[in-house]
């Protein structure tokens, strides 16, 4: 198997494989939630023709390129698609979005934690850090990356840039190999106690 193969990753609850035609649906159902137009760079309205391209050509083009990895998230024994999390070798980063029935459950921090690992390993990307960024005030996604072991960059003041291009205040962290989670007070205050 080549760096550029899909890779399959599990967990003790769950099974993180390529997205299919199959999750079409699912993704399109997803990425309309309201929520997504502030905080994810996937395209506002989204429409099926949108997971269509995602499915087809974003993630195989993204293994073949070796850009980015981007795997669907599943119960083990289950086909149905909890959400997306993605791997982006540029940077080492990673981005992830959950569907709303399935939040508030730990699924995101497991599946996110496993990829970091997978970032981690001399038979994955054998990377050094992972980092994470989110639109400030992106509190969801903060405690998905401070569960998953991330600790938050107060230093690091780059913003995000939105899906039109315009800049905007961002929320930074990383993950190492090897490393703790800092300190939970470095966190915003609005991320609460973990």
């Amino acid at each position: 198997m080549s760096p550029a193969d899909p890779v399959v990753l599990r967990t003790e609850r769950l099974v993180l494989d390529q997205p299919t035609a199959d999750d079409v649906d699912d993704i399109a159902r997803y990425c309309t939630d309201p929520v997504f137009e502030h905080t994810v760079t996937t395209p506002w309205p989204y429409e099926r023709r949108h997971a269509v391209g995602f499915v087809e050509e974003f993630v195989p083009n993204g293994w073949a390129g070796r850009t980015e990895r981007t795997w669907a998230i599943r119960w083990h024994g289950r086909p149905q698609l909890l959400g997306v999390v993605g791997l982006r070798t540029a940077r080492t980063s990673v981005g992830y979005w959950l569907g709303r029935e399935h939040r508030g459950l730990g699924v995101m921090s497991e599946a996110v934690r496993r990829v970091v690992d997978y970032a981690f390993d001399p038979g994955g990307l054998d990377a050094d850090h992972v980092a994470w960024e989110a639109v400030a005030g992106n509190v969801a996604s903060a405690r998905v990356a401070r569960a998953a072991g991330f600790a938050f960059d107060r230093g690091d003041r780059r913003p995000v840039r939105l899906r039109d291009g315009r800049p905007f205040p961002a929320w930074h962290a990383v993950a190492r190999r090897g490393g703790t989670a800092g300190p939970a007070r470095d966190w915003p205050a609005e991320v609460g106690a973990p």
